[in-house]
């Protein structure tokens, strides 16, 4: 036999031996590229729920820019107001917080909650659970919700407390949101009077004229809380445009 055939017979003869091992290999790999596409179909979000996080996003940071606009214009308005005036009602506005926060040591804070809640329309645990969250004084609540009440804006409760917190005076805000500051000053004391229960709530927060403030305030006390029942969600802490108030 010549060296030529039997180096032909020696690589068939290989090549017979692989081939077996040679197909378990490819199955395997097919196997794993099957398993491994199978996973990825499983663990990949459904394209539909993407789209809607994509619109939500959007939509939350088309808020969130148009409350920041909104606070910014506040503050401009409102700082063009004498501070000599604004001042002032910042002094008489904080002495009936005082005056407000007062009451929870005599009467105890379930009163003054539940005073305060029946004013503006909701209910003692929304009331308190805003308090809470906001972790703001009751006085201090009490002033965001009549400026609220009274003002024609889109903003809410949280968010003119947030305001507040972060420098900007109350008589600024009041100015700002286009209310007379004296009406302010007597509106906000007329509601300290219902949280010393010295007068009894009637669920219509005494009205503030002004270029800025709404036709029939007292109608939507209540509807624009910064927290909803349960605690459900702070305009200004869980993002600045969260919240907003639709106008009627």
């Amino acid at each position: 036999m010549t060296s030529t055939l039997r180096l032909s017979m020696a690589a068939a003869l290989s090549l017979a031996l692989a081939a077996p091992a040679l197909a378990q290999s490819s199955g395997t790999s097919g196997q794993a590229q099957g398993q491994a596409s199978g996973q990825t179909q499983m663990t990949s979000p459904p394209a539909t729920a993407t789209a809607d996080a994509d619109a939500q996003a959007q939509a939350d940071f088309a808020a969130q820019t148009r409350a920041h606009k909104l606070i910014e214009s506040v503050k401009q308005k409102g700082a063009k107001t004498s501070a000599e005036a604004r001042a002032k009602t910042e002094a008489k506005l904080e002495t009936a917080a005082m005056k407000c926060d007062e009451q929870e040591q005599s009467a105890g804070d379930a009163k003054v909650a539940a005073r305060l809640a029946a004013e503006f329309k909701m209910t003692t645990e929304q009331i308190m659970a805003e308090k809470q969250t906001l972790g703001c004084s009751w006085g201090q609540l009490m002033i965001a919700h009549c400026l609220d009440a009274n003002a024609n804006t889109e903003l809410t409760v949280a968010q003119l407390w947030q305001m507040h917190q972060d420098g900007t005076g109350w008589g600024q805000i009041a100015a700002g949101l286009g209310l007379k500051l004296g009406e302010a000053v007597s509106a906000v004391q007329a509601e300290g009077r219902v949280a010393a229960g010295l007068a009894k709530p009637d669920g219509k927060v005494a009205v503030i004229h002004g270029d800025g403030a709404r036709a029939g305030a007292s109608a939507s006390v209540g509807a624009n809380a910064g927290v909803h029942a349960g605690g459900a969600q702070v305009g200004a802490q869980s993002g600045i445009g969260v919240g907003l108030k639709i106008k009627p």
